[in-house]
Formats: C-alpha cells, sequence, structure tokens
C-alpha cells in the first residue's frame, strides 16, 4: 500500500511539473503573458526562431500588406547570420522579443546557462538593430527553475501564447484551421517564420507564409483587430 501511495505521489508530482514547465498558460511560474484582456476584440501575431529568409521576409511583406504589427521572437544566432532582415523588423515597426541564442531546451538547465543564452541573444540583438528586448519566450514554450530569477534581473516579461499553428508539422490548411480555432478575444498567436537552423537542414517554413493571409482574413471576418504586445500586456 505505501508503495502504491509512493508511486501514486510520484506520478503526480511529475504530472505537476510537467504541466509548470509546458504548458502556455501555467501560472506556477509567473507572471507570465499568454492571453491579453478578453474585454478587447483584439488578437496578437508572434513569430519565433527568425530571422530566417526567404520566410521572414515573406511574413514582413504580409504584414505590410495589412498594416499589421507582430512580435518577432529572434533568435540571436540568427540575428547574426541575417543582420539586416532583423534591421528590417525593427524599421518596420515591429517589436522583437528574445528567444534566446541558439534555442537550446531549457529543462534541466543551470541558472547559469539560462542566463548566458539569454545575454549573448541580448547582445546580439542589440549589437544588429539597437533594440534591446523587453520580451522573452523559451524555446519549445519550456521553463525551468532558475528562468524567473534571471528574466527579473533583466528586466523581461515572460510571453507564451493561447492559439498556436502547428506549423513546423502541419501544412497550410491545418495550420489555418488550429489557428482560427483558438481565436478568442485577446489571443496570442504563436507561428514560426524561422528555425534554430537555416535551410536545408531547418524547416521549411513556406506553409506557414501560405497560411498568414487566410489566418489574417479569418481574424478580420470575426471581427478581431490586431494589437500591440503592450496593449495586450496592459501598459497603454
Amino acid at each position: 500500500m505505501v508503495g502504491m501511495i509512493v508511486g501514486f505521489l510520484i506520478i503526480a508530482a511529475g504530472g505537476t511539473l510537467a504541466y509548470a514547465c509546458m504548458v502556455p498558460s501555467s501560472r506556477i511560474f509567473r507572471p507570465v503573458l499568454a492571453r491579453g484582456p478578453a474585454a478587447e476584440r483584439s488578437i496578437l501575431l508572434t513569430f519565433d526562431d527568425g530571422p530566417a529568409p526567404p520566410f521572414t521576409e515573406q511574413v514582413l511583406d504580409i504584414l505590410a500588406e495589412h498594416n499589421i504589427r507582430a512580435v518577432f521572437f529572434l533568435c540571436g544566432k540568427n540575428v547574426e547570420r541575417y543582420p539586416e532582415i532583423a534591421r528590417r523588423i525593427v524599421r518596420e515597426g515591429h517589436t522583437i522579443g528574445n528567444h534566446t541564442y541558439s534555442h537550446p531546451l531549457l529543462l534541466g538547465r543551470r541558472r547559469k546557462f539560462i542566463a548566458q543564452e539569454i545575454d549573448r541573444a541580448q547582445e546580439a540583438i542589440e549589437r544588429v538593430t539597437g533594440v534591446r528586448p523587453k520580451w522573452f519566450r523559451p524555446p519549445y514554450g519550456a521553463r525551468w527553475f532558475g528562468l524567473m530569477p534571471v528574466l527579473r534581473q533583466r528586466d523581461l516579461s515572460l510571453v507564451m501564447w493561447s492559439s498556436m499553428g502547428y506549423d513546423w508539422k502541419y501544412k497550410t490548411p491545418a495550420i489555418v484551421k488550429s489557428v482560427r480555432r483558438g481565436l478568442r478575444p485577446g489571443a496570442v498567436v504563436l507561428l514560426h517564420d524561422g528555425h534554430e537552423q537555416p535551410p536545408p537542414e531547418g524547416i521549411d517554413q513556406s506553409c506557414t507564409v501560405q497560411a498568414l493571409p487566410p489566418i489574417i482574413h479569418a481574424a478580420k471576418q470575426s471581427g478581431f483587430a490586431f494589437s500591440s504586445i503592450e496593449r495586450m500586456a496592459g501598459l497603454v
């Protein structure tokens, strides 16, 4: 009996830890922005893992066509690879967030490692664009002990999501369907414009590019406006 109870507690503890570390809406590691005010019929578009040609440039073209501002969570290594694209993101009025330097999984990592990844990305982004990010999203959405103190020390705010396109594995129609399913007032939409490795090693994000116009159309048809991250966070 004691063994069964211990086993149950271990399973329960493991489940709680998995929820805390991996579920975007988890408030155990907080504060976190995963969704904006439900009272406002607006959404926020966010893109991870860039910059990466040609996908980031194509996404920027579409956003410019629709006069939409988004948040790009950039990997420092990719910023160094493609500095002109990173500068274009800033030039066109979008917000840049920190997505670590090399896109590692942070689960089980020491605080020193987490801090080094975040600092290297901050330095690369600021050196290339002149902007020092105020927002952070962990690779794979995975949080770990030690992350929140590192963010607080650097005045970085944690951003997750409430609607995801699963665009690293889905084709265009399924990406659109997945995002539409999650469209609610205050939704923070996660898509990808890049990968930690550039093509051909990295993932082809052309399906994301193709999905973006119908996602925008569906949101507008449903009466949603496109918000800034500052407004979603209640800062303006």
